[in-house]
């Protein structure tokens, strides 16, 4: 049984492969042989935890846990074989933040332009970072614009897409601006409140929201839902068992059966498609496989 750490899971985790597990876990979701029921939290007094459980058809399962102190928190993945063996856990937080980065490189590769070539990031934090990390692994962008408040953070963030994704990537006050005739909008934010007009959106671009998403209490406008041609999730089951109701009254698609081909994709240049993030259970199970796997091959 092997501990593995965020720095084994940089290391042994590429992006493309990322995204492809991703992939086909949610055709198995959509087909129900990926067994992923929502999240449940639980009461331990001094702070909620909260499991994510998973499993497919090949015997793979597991559960990945988190608590809800302020500040950072480690998580934990915990992986058995089909016969019951533990094969190892994940401990830390990277694995989280780039399986919810793989999930929106799926839906990236699934509704946004085959020749998308300008990607928006609003946001400089790490899932905006994981956002990004997979989009360029289903699409080349020519130009890569980061918006967020503090001018240092979105230098930072533009100074590293340089330097580690040899993106042409430039950072931006108005986040107007940024997203102006963008192909590919990641919006990852803590914000409750619309940090975009629906109006900044132009026609043909994807957008991904990852941060809050609730009725009254959103990133983006319900208006760019309700114009959006395609609206999906990755888990409809989990979003509505969020309690609160999601931001737009819409039904949301599951991405699984795009991808699959069984559910409508995008069909016109035109046409603008949002993706929800509600982050698939079990796919970080399924993704600390992957990377038991890479390190058993490693040696």
């Amino acid at each position: 049984m092997k501990v593995i750490s965020d720095a084994d899971v940089r290391a042994a985790l590429l992006p493309g492969a990322a995204v492809r597990v991703s992939r086909d876990a949610l055709v198995d979701a959509y087909h129900g042989t990926l067994k992923a029921p929502p999240r449940t939290g639980i009461d331990v007094g001094s702070t909620e935890l909260v499991f994510t459980v998973g499993g497919n058809a090949s015997g793979t399962v597991g559960f990945r846990c988190y608590g809800l102190w302020p500040g950072h928190a480690d998580q934990l993945v915990a992986v058995w074989d089909n016969v019951g063996t533990l094969r190892g856990v994940v401990v830390g937080t990277a694995l989280g933040a780039l399986r919810t980065g793989a999930l929106g490189g799926a839906a990236v590769d699934a509704l946004a332009k085959p020749d998308a070539s300008i990607c928006a990031v609003i946001g400089s934090g790490t899932q905006s970072w994981a956002q990004l990390w997979a989009a360029c692994a289903v699409r080349t962008f020519s130009e890569v614009r980061v918006s967020s408040p503090t001018p240092a953070n979105r230098a930072k963030f533009a100074a590293r897409a340089r330097d580690e994704l040899g993106l042409n990537a430039i950072d931006l006050a108005d986040s107007v601006e940024a997203v102006r005739d963008a192909d590919v909008v990641l919006v990852a934010t803590k914000s409750t409140r619309p940090v975009l007009p629906a109006t900044a959106f132009s026609p043909g671009c994807h957008v991904n929201t990852i941060g809050p998403k609730l009725r009254g209490a959103s990133e983006l406008p319900p208006e760019l839902a309700s114009v959006a041609a395609i609206v999906a999730t990755d888990s409809p089951a989990q979003a509505a068992a969020y309690g609160n109701p999601f931001f737009t009254g819409r039904k949301l698609a599951h991405l699984g059966g795009i991808i699959a081909g069984e559910l409508p994709g995008r069909i016109s240049e035109g046409q603008i498609t949002l993706f929800c993030s509600t982050g698939l259970a079990g796919t970080d199970v399924l993704l600390a496989d992957h990377v038991l796997n890479e390190l058993d091959l490693a040696g």
